[in-house]
């Protein structure tokens, strides 16, 4: 046995020749509290999480992933998911376990012929919609370039093109999963039906999704977007307009209303920033 002190004051006893074989199966990188680069992996999107797993295994393909769920079953590791890190709860990290990395697993297919994407569960949306917009394709998702495909499809998935084509998970053909006894596993609406209807909307609870298949629908490449703004002193005429204009408008726009100070900022006028008022 070793022990694995991680930065908490917890001390984690590993069988050490299970830690050795893992390392060494691995094609991607196994990262312990002790290795260059761990505050740097161990780190997630949102600030105020902040956890110290006892190892990270970064997972360069479906194999690392299969053999990383099998240790920490081997040994009693909590495990936790990383696909793109945004998860805000912090459900990416965990304290004192595993943490199968998902972030190297890249891989992006377009077929612009059936309009289909599949892609590996480290894919960001903003790379998803490089590779689909050279078709001019899109799949429903998401907000923010730098989210995960993978959580926020299994969270469900809200966007800008939601009015028109409903949510990410409405858009999924299958995921290809490794379920807690290390096995891979297609689901789809006809092979594992089941599952395919559990993982759309209940996030990781199912297994570890490794890569997912999509419909693409026909968007840009060339889209209308951007924010207008207004005073806050105007804020109620604003808002009773808003009310009455989104009645009516095409299922092609979807709006959002953000009601806040703004940072001085060189692009904003001065009445809308934090600290000031107009004049």
């Amino acid at each position: 046995m070793t022990t694995v002190r991680t930065p908490t004051g917890e001390r984690i006893r590993l069988d050490q020749r299970a830690v050795a074989e893992l390392e060494t199966s691995l094609r991607g990188e196994l990262v312990g509290p002790a290795d260059r680069g761990y505050e740097t992996h161990r780190r997630v999107w949102n600030g105020s999480i902040d956890r110290y797993p006892a190892l990270i295994a970064r997972c360069a393909g479906v194999a690392d992933v299969i053999d990383a769920i099998r240790f920490a079953r081997r040994v009693g590791l909590a495990v936790a998911v990383r696909s793109g890190g945004h998860s805000f709860p912090g459900l990416s990290v965990c304290d004192n376990g595993l943490v199968i990395d998902l972030s190297l697993m890249k891989g992006v297919r377009v077929d612009p012929v059936n309009r289909t994407v599949r892609a590996q569960a480290g894919v960001r949306l903003g790379e998803l919609d490089r590779e689909t917009q050279a078709f001019g394709l899109a799949v429903p998702a998401g907000i923010v370039t730098h989210t995960g495909l993978a959580g926020l499809t299994l969270g469900g998935g809200i966007g800008w093109l939601m009015r028109k084509y409903g949510l990410t998970i409405d858009q999924l053909r299958s995921v290809d999963l490794v379920t807690a006894d290390g096995e891979l596993v297609t689901a789809s609406a006809d092979e594992n039906s089941d599952l395919f209807w559990g993982v759309r909307g209940a996030g990781g609870n199912f297994g570890v999704v490794t890569e997912l298949e999509f419909q693409l629908n026909p968007v840009g490449p060339e889209v209308l977007a951007g924010p207008v703004i207004w005073p806050m002193e105007q804020s109620a005429e604003v808002l009773r307009f808003y009310r009455d204009w989104i009645t009516d408008v095409p299922d092609e726009l979807t709006t959002a209303v953000v009601h806040r100070k703004a940072p001085p900022l060189p692009t904003l006028p001065l009445s809308c920033t934090a600290g000031r008022s107009s004049r």
